[in-house]
C-alpha cells in the first residue's frame, strides 16, 4: 500500500468506524491467533482481548498521525537520516508497528492460559523470564531482521545493521531499551514456539504489503548508518507515547472478530486521528510578529532595556542557537528571552518552549507570570496549553490547561507485567512530566535535565522538547553534577536541531565555554573559544559562528551597594528590631532551614509574631504557597507601605533567585560570592519613595546595604574558620576558601558597583587563579575541587549517550530518583493527613489536596510508614487511604498527625536505623522532627 504524503491527517470520522466484520468464526490466518491486550469480560470466564495484529497497528496509526502532524519533525528526521519524507513515514510507521513483536511468544500468551487455549487449543509450560519488550527485539536479532529488510528493499548483514537502533528503539517502548543478553538465540528457543516465529515473520511480510511503497527511492546509505543511533532517542519517545495513546479502549475498542489487516488499517487510521486531535499535542501556529508593547502589555509605557533592545534585533541565524544573555538582576533578563522565543516561534524554528527554574519556588513565580505572557506568542483562535512542572501544579485558578485529558488508558496484563496503561496513569497523575509535552512548560530544570538520564521514560521527555526552545534560567546556580548533566542535555538539544537561550547574572567564565562547547558538540562541530570579558553580554551561536555582543548598561541599572558586616546573631537581630521600629522592611537570608529557624526564634522572642514571616522548603506545599503568596503581596512590585512598613522575613534561598521581591534592608549570612550577588537584587530593587511607595527618579531611601553575617575574614585563620560560626552551613557551601575570598573581596571594596564590577567579583572567586588565601583553608579548597571533579565525572557516567543509540544495556533504568538530578542524600516524600480521631483528611483542602499536603524529609530520617497499632481506626484509615494517594502509597509515606497543642501536630516515622521518629507540624513553623524543636 502506498502511502501518500500529506499535510494533515487522516480526518476524523463523525462516527467510529464498525468493527471488523465477522462470519463468527475465527480466521485460519495465524497471525490472528495472539492477543495484544486483556480485559475483564463481565459474566464470562473468558478474558476480553484485542487481537496482537490490531493493537499493533493501532499504535502504527497514531505514530503516523503524530509523525504527519508535525512538519519539523519529519523534516528534521528526514534531513538526519537522508532520506525524503515519504519514506521517513512509511519507515517510522512499518517499525512501530513491530513494537510488540514479543508478544508473539509463547511465554507471553500462556500469561491468559484460558486464552491460549481458546486462540491456539493448546497449553503450555513456558516461563516467563523475559519481558515481551526484550524478547522482541531479540526477535528481530535473530529470526526476524533478514524478512524486514527484504520488506525494505535492504541488503542483509552478518554484523549489527544501521536499522538495529530502530528496532531497539520501539520494542523497548516501556521506557527503557531492551534488556541485553549473552545468549540471545536460546532465550528466544526457551520462549518462542516454532509456531510464533512463523507467525512473527508472517506478519512483518504482511507489514510490507501493507505499509511500504514498491518503488525504491535511493537514499544516503551511509548516512543512514552514521545517524540512526542519535535518531533512536527521539523514535524511542515516539514510541511510547504512540503505545499510550493507541492502548485507550475509548478510542481503539477491542475487536476480537475476524477482518483483515487492510480494512483494519483504515479503522485505526481514522480512530487514531481522533485520538490525537483529543490529546491536545497538536502544534499550535504563531501569532505573527509582534510588537514588545504587543508583547508585554503589562508593561506599557516602559521602554525595553539595552538587553530587551538587542533581543529583538539580533541576527537569529540558522540552524540549532545557542542563547546565553548575562546582564544584572532587573534588567529584564526573562523578557529579553520570551522576545528571543517569538522570533524563533514567528520564524518557524520552533513550536514553543519549556523554561526551567532552579526551585519550585521560582518556577511558582514563573508560572503566573507566563499565564499572563504566552497566549501573545501563539494565534488568538488556538488553544497552546500550559502546564507547571512541579507538584504544585494545582496551585494556580489562573490557568490550567489540560493536556492528555481524555486518553484513557490500557488494562494491564498482570500486575507484574509492565503496560502501556499502567505507565499511562502514573506519568498524567505527575504533571511534572506532562508538562514536558505542553506547547508551554514551566517548571523546575529537574524535569529536562532527566531527560538524558537513565530514568524510565526518559526518550519521552527528549521528545517533548523536540522543536521546543529551551530556556534555563539562573544557569549558574548548578552545582558540578547538575553542571554536567546539563552540558549532555544541549548536545542532544543541539543534535535534534532544538533552540537554547541560557540566562545568568553571575555566570563565571569557565562554565560559559562549558556550556557553548556542549551545544557545539552537539552539533558535531568543535567548541570555538570565548573571548569577550565584557559584561552584560550577549553569547549566540548558530551555523554562521559564533558571536559575543556587549550589551549597554540600562539607564538607572548601575548602583553601589555598600556592605557592612555584623560577626554576631545578637547584632543581627538587634540591627533587624531597629529597622522595623524605623518603619522599614528587612529580609534575613540565612543558609540552611535550620538557621532559619533559630533566626525566626530570636526575632520573634523581640517583635510580634504577625510581623515576621518564615520562609523555607520545609512546609507542606498549600502552606509554602500561602507564605509564599503573602511574602510576594507584602514585598512584591505592587506593595506599598501598608503593607511593607515594619515587615521582617527570614528565609533561606528560596527568596534569592527569579522572585520578583523589594526589600528595604537585607542581612545575608556569609554566602558564595554569586549567591550574594542574587541576593543583593532582592535589596532595593525597585525605586521607592522613603516610605516605601514606588516613584520614578532617584530612590528615596538611600545607598543599599548589604549587612553581611559572618567571621571576618583574618589571614591568620583556623581551618573550621567558617564551620564555627555556621556548622550547618559548611556543608552546604563547603568551599570555605571560597568563603574567605568572597569575604576578604567585598571587606576590601567596602561594597561593590553593579553591574561594572560583576565581573571582577566572579572572576576574583572562581577564576582558576584566583588570589591568595590562607594555608589553614587549603584542605577545604582541595577537598572542594577533588568533589567538583567527583560530581562532574559522576554525572558524565550517569547520562545516557547521544552516539550510543537507544540500545540494549545490561543493566535496567529505574524511576526517576534512580539517576538523580541533584546530588546529596535521597529525600523522601511525606503525604501530612489531620487524624480527628473519626476520620483521617489531607492536611490541606481543595483541589489535588495530597499533593499540595506533601513535604520532603531526608530518607535518613523517614525510611518507612510508622504503624498506628494504639489505634486500630487510625492503621484501617491509613491501609483504606493509601489507595486514594495520587502513586496508590508507592513512592511516598502516609503520615497521620494529631494535635498537640498551640496549633503544633504530631506524628510519626520509622528512620533508616529501624527506630520511630516523632515528628511536629506547625503552618508557621513547618516540619520538624523530635530533636529540632527542643
Amino acid at each position: 500500500m502506498n502511502i501518500m504524503l500529506t499535510d494533515h491527517a487522516v480526518a476524523p470520522e463523525k462516527t467510529d468506524p464498525p468493527c471488523l466484520e465477522t462470519s463468527g468464526t475465527l480466521r485460519n490466518d495465524l497471525i490472528w491467533r495472539y492477543w495484544g491486550k486483556t480485559g475483564v469480560a463481565e459474566g464470562s470466564a473468558i478474558p476480553a482481548w484485542h487481537p496482537l495484529v490490531c493493537h499493533s497497528l493501532d499504535v502504527a496509526a497514531v505514530g503516523r498521525v503524530l509523525l504527519m502532524q508535525n512538519h519539523r519533525l519529519r523534516r528534521v528526521w528526514a534531513g538526519a537520516l537522508g532520506m525524503d519524507e515519504q519514506r521517513l513515514v512509511e519507515w517510522v510507521t512499518f517499525f512501530l508497528a513491530l513494537h510488540d513483536l514479543g508478544k508473539f511468544a509463547e511465554s507471553f500468551q500462556a500469561l491468559k492460559a484460558t486464552l491460549l487455549r481458546l486462540l491456539r487449543g493448546i497449553e503450555s509450560r513456558r516461563g516467563y523470564p523475559l519481558r515481551h519488550d526484550t524478547l522482541g527485539y531479540l526477535l528481530w536479532l535473530y529470526w526476524i531482521r533478514d524478512v524486514a529488510l527484504a520488506e525494505l528493499g535492504q541488503a542483509t548483514t552478518s554484523g549489527p545493521h544501521p536499522l538495529d537502533p530502530w528496532a531497539s528503539a520501539v520494542t523497548g517502548h516501556h521506557g527503557a531499551p531492551p534488556v541485553g543478553q549473552a545468549n540471545g538465540e536460546y532465550e528466544l528457543q526457551k520462549a518462542f514456539a516454532d509456531e510464533d516465529r512463523l507467525a512473527a515473520q508472517e506478519y512483518v511480510r504482511a507489514l510490507g504489503m501493507l505499509l511500504l511503497s514498491s518503488d525504491s527511492q535511493p537514499f544516503d546509505y551511509r548516512k543512514l548508518r552514521n545517524t540512526s543511533k542519535r535518531f533512536s532517542w527521539w523514535l524511542a519517545g515516539l514510541t511510547v507515547l504512540a503505545d499510550w495513546i493507541g492502548s485507550s479502549q475509548l478510542h481503539f475498542p477491542f475487536c476480537p472478530e475476524e477482518g483483515s489487516l487492510e480494512h483494519y488499517w483504515q479503522t485505526a487510521q481514522a480512530r487514531a486521528a481522533v485520538a490525537v486531535d483529543e490529546t491536545g499535542l497538536s502544534t499550535v501556529e504563531s501569532a505573527g510578529r509582534r510588537s514588545f508593547a504587543e508583547l508585554f502589555p503589562a508593561l506599557e509605557g516602559s521602554s525595553p532595556s539595552p538587553l530587551q533592545q538587542l533581543a529583538a534585533t539580533v541576527a537569529l541565524g540558522s540552524g540549532a542557537r545557542l542563547f546565553i544573555l548575562e546582564d544584572m538582576t532587573g534588567a529584564g533578563k526573562t523578557e529579553a528571552a520570551m522576545l528571543l522565543v517569538h522570533r524563533l516561534l514567528d520564524a518557524g524554528s520552533s513550536d514553543g518552549f519549556y523554561l526551567a527554574l532552579p526551585t519550585m519556588a521560582t518556577a511558582n513565580a514563573m508560572y503566573h507570570r507566563m499565564a499572563g505572557f504566552y497566549r501573545h506568542l501563539f494565534r488568538h483562535d488556538s488553544h497552546p496549553s500550559l502546564v507547571l512542572a512541579h507538584g504544585a501544579s494545582a496551585l494556580s485558578g489562573t490557568f490550567r490547561q489540560s493536556l492528555l485529558a481524555k486518553v484513557v488508558p490500557g488494562v494491564a496484563v498482570l500486575s507484574d507485567e509492565t503496560d502501556a496503561g499502567a505507565h499511562c496513569v502514573a506519568w498524567l497523575a505527575d504533571s511534572r512530566k506532562k508538562a514536558l509535552l505542553a506547547q508551554v512548560g514551566v517548571g523546575t530544570i529537574d524535569q529536562a535535565l532527566l531527560a538524558v538520564l537513565r530514568a524510565r521514560h526518559q526518550s519521552l521527555r527528549l521528545l517533548g522538547l523536540f522543536g521546543k526552545v529551551l530556556v534555563i534560567d539562573e544557569v549558574h546556580a548548578n552545582d558540578a553534577y547538575m553542571h554536567s548533566v546539563l552540558r549532555s542535555l544541549l548536545a542532544f538539544h543541539a543534535a535534534s536541531g532544538g533552540n537554547a537561550i541560557l540566562l545568568s547574572a553571575t555566570l563565571p567564565q569557565r562554565m560559559r565555554q562549558e556550556l557553548v562547547e556542549a551545544f557545539v558538540k552537539g552539533r558535531e562541530g568543535s567548541g570555538p573559544d570565548l573571548q569577550a570579558s565584557a559584561y552584560p553580554l550577549l553569547t549566540r551561536i548558530a551555523d554562521d559562528g559564533l558571536a559575543e555582543i556587549p550589551v549597554a548598561v540600562r539607564s538607572g541599572l548601575p548602583r553601589r551597594v555598600a556592605v557592612a558586616w555584623l560577626e554576631s546573631p545578637h547584632e543581627v537581630v538587634q540591627h533587624i528590631v531597629e529597622v522595623v521600629q524605623s518603619g522599614r522592611c528587612i529580609c534575613w537570608v540565612r543558609n540552611t532551614v535550620a538557621d532559619a529557624r533559630e533566626g525566626y526564634r530570636a526575632v520573634t522572642a523581640l517583635l510580634p509574631d504577625e510581623r515576621v514571616e518564615l520562609f523555607h522548603a520545609r512546609f507542606a506545599m498549600g502552606d509554602r504557597l500561602d507564605i509564599e503568596e503573602r511574602v510576594m503581596a507584602a514585598f512584591g512590585v505592587t506593595s506599598g507601605p501598608t503593607q511593607r512598613q515594619g515587615r521582617v522575613v527570614v528565609a533561606t534561598q528560596v527568596v534569592e533567585q527569579s522572585l520578583d521581591l523589594d526589600f528595604d534592608e537585607m542581612v545575608s549570612d556569609l554566602a558564595p560570592i554569586d549567591l550574594l550577588i542574587q541576593r543583593a537584587g532582592r535589596l532595593r530593587r525597585h525605586r521607592r519613595s522613603s516610605e516605601g511607595a514606588c516613584c520614578q527618579g532617584a530612590d528615596g531611601r538611600g545607598t543599599p546595604v548589604l549587612f553581611i553575617h559572618g567571621p571576618v575574614p583574618d589571614d591568620a585563620v583556623r581551618a573550621d574558620w567558617y564551620q564555627a560560626a555556621f556548622p550547618g552551613a559548611a556543608g552546604v557551601y563547603p568551599d570555605h576558601a571560597g568563603l574567605w575570598l568572597t569575604a576578604r573581596l567585598l571587606r576590601q571594596k567596602g561594597g561593590f558597583v553593579l553591574p561594572d564590577e560583576a565581573r571582577e567579583l566572579i572572576e576574583g572567586v572562581y577564576a582558576e587563579d584566583a588570589h591568595w588565601f590562607p594555608s589553614a583553608l587549603q584542605q577545604s579548597r582541595t577537598r572542594n575541587t577533588g568533589e567538583r571533579y567527583a560530581q562532574a565525572a559522576q554525572g558524565g557516567f550517569n547520562v545516557v549517550q547521544l552516539t550510543s543509540g537507544y540500545v540494549p544495556e545490561m543493566n535496567g533504568w529505574g524511576e526517576d530518583d534512580a539517576s538523580p538530578t541533584r546530588l546529596g542524600e535521597p529525600e523522601a516524600t511525606l503525604r501530612l493527613a489531620r487524624w480527628d480521631q473519626d476520620r483521617l483528611q489531607p492536611w490541606c483542602d481543595g483541589e489535588m489536596a495530597w499533593q499540595m499536603s506533601q513535604v520532603k524529609l531526608r530518607q535518613f530520617y523517614a525510611r518507612e510508614e510508622a504503624t498506628h497499632a494504639w489505634d486500630a481506626r487510625l492503621q484501617a484509615e491509613v491501609v483504606a487511604m493509601r489507595d486514594g494517594l495520587p502513586d496508590k502509597g508507592r513512592w511516598s509515606l502516609l503520615v497521620p498527625l494529631v494535635p498537640g497543642g498551640e496549633g503544633w501536630w504530631q506524628g510519626q516515622v520509622v528512620n533508616a536505623a529501624r527506630q520511630p521518629l516523632k515528628l511536629y507540624y506547625h503552618p508557621r513553623w513547618g516540619l520538624l522532627r523530635e530533636e529540632e524543636r527542643g
